[in-house]
């Protein structure tokens, strides 16, 4: 009886994991269709989809003025990730599991420092294989030993809407400077 039981619970599980997979798949276009009570089909704006494509659009706009001000030769990445190499290293590429350690200073948009490594020590970690914020993990496939990268980080690849629970609030942008130490 106790395997029929898990059967049918293993089973619910399932069948709850498809409902929610499923329904994860639509497309973030601020869009949901609807079927109403007359089974008529419709579409309606999905408020908090816009509101966040807001935020971000605003964020991306504070972000420009910030790279405009300081006069910065700065490339995008596809994830919204803007940097400048300021000094090519040598040698090849970050890859995953390689493990990377950089000195850094860590700002907010304003400039107000809020970490670097004099007082918080090397960062060190492994590409794509332990927590670190995305930014990252991307710049450092992008460079190699010896390099020196300015990067306005938006906040999706930093410390997104929680921030860090310290000195870092939810949805902030940064300012990272970073030189890699070794490979």
């Amino acid at each position: 009886m106790k395997g029929v039981y898990i059967k049918i619970l293993i089973y619910s599980i399932l069948c709850v994991l498809f409902c929610v997979m499923s329904s994860c798949r639509q497309k973030a276009t601020g869009v949901v269709t609807v079927q109403n009570s007359t089974n008529n089909v419709e579409e309606q704006t999905d408020p908090y989809i816009i509101g966040n494509q807001k935020i971000i659009s605003l964020e991306q706009e504070e972000i420009d003025l910030v790279i405009k001000r300081h006069h910065w030769n700065m490339v995008t990445s596809g994830t919204g990730l803007c940097y400048e190499i300021i000094e090519q290293g040598s040698g090849p590429h970050f890859v995953e599991g390689d493990s990377v350690s950089m000195k850094y200073t860590m700002s907010l948009l304003s400039g107000k420092e809020l970490y670097n490594s004099d007082t918080e020590g090397i960062k060190t970690f492994r590409v794509l294989k332990t927590e670190e914020i995305p930014a990252l993990h991307e710049i450092a496939q992008l460079v190699s030993l010896g390099a020196k990268v300015r990067m306005v980080v938006p906040s999706h690849l930093a410390y997104g809407a929680g921030g860090d629970g310290q000195k870092i609030k939810g949805r902030e942008a940064l300012i990272m400077h970073i030189e890699i130490l070794n490979h």
